[in-house]
């Protein structure tokens, strides 16, 4: 499955493989290309607004200029058409911080990276449904990779193995009691 989003002048593309999810990047500054496989992804998803600071200061600016000339045009009486020209640019650009924020979807990695998703581009239904199968597909890659008796393994590192796995709602709390007493009887049955 494959999920891409534009904005502006920036291109960002998902892949989703079976045992990793492929991150493609086109944007002014050049193309980036990167894959996090499925043991690196923390299970979660956080919501993230950011805004433009610099285009906020500006409306400020330019509202406390506007307020500034109304207030020496009150003071001198004279016509207040000098304020009008500063306060279509303060409302112009506090329009412009408004419309221009940048709501993602960020899913962290244990390695402390980020992978921003645009919440709303193409729209928010696509991106659930990426994110839906994003991790179905880890799910099923991890219980498939990790979900075992290993007979090699003592019984703390097969404990350490199933509460990550647990840990990361790959398998139920149910499944990891009954594979702890799968592993003790069949480590008992094989120790005799």
């Amino acid at each position: 499955m494959e999920l891409h989003q534009k904005k502006l002048l920036e291109k960002r593309s998902f892949f989703i493989l079976p045992n990793k999810l492929k991150l493609y990047l086109r944007n002014s500054e050049g193309e980036y290309e990167n894959y996090v496989t499925y043991e690196d992804l923390r299970g979660e998803t956080k919501v993230f607004c950011r805004r433009n600071s610099r285009l906020l200061f500006i409306t400020l600016i330019l509202a406390a200029f506007s307020s500034c000339i109304l207030l020496q045009t009150l003071l001198i009486q004279q016509g207040t058409h000098f304020i009008v020209f500063p306060l279509a640019l303060a409302f112009f650009s506090g329009f412009l911080y408004l419309f221009l924020k940048q709501n993602y979807i960020i899913i962290e990695t244990y390695d402390r990276r980020k992978i921003f998703f645009f919440r709303d581009n193409p729209n928010r239904y696509d991106l659930e449904k990426f994110l839906t199968q994003l991790w179905s597909y880890r799910r099923q890659y991890l219980r498939a990779k990790y979900f075992y008796i290993n007979q090699n393994c003592d019984y703390q590192q097969q404990t350490e193995r199933l509460s990550w796995l647990l840990e990361q709602n790959v398998i139920t709390p149910t499944e990891y009691r009954f594979a702890q007493e799968d592993w003790i009887i069949d480590h008992t049955y094989q120790s005799h």
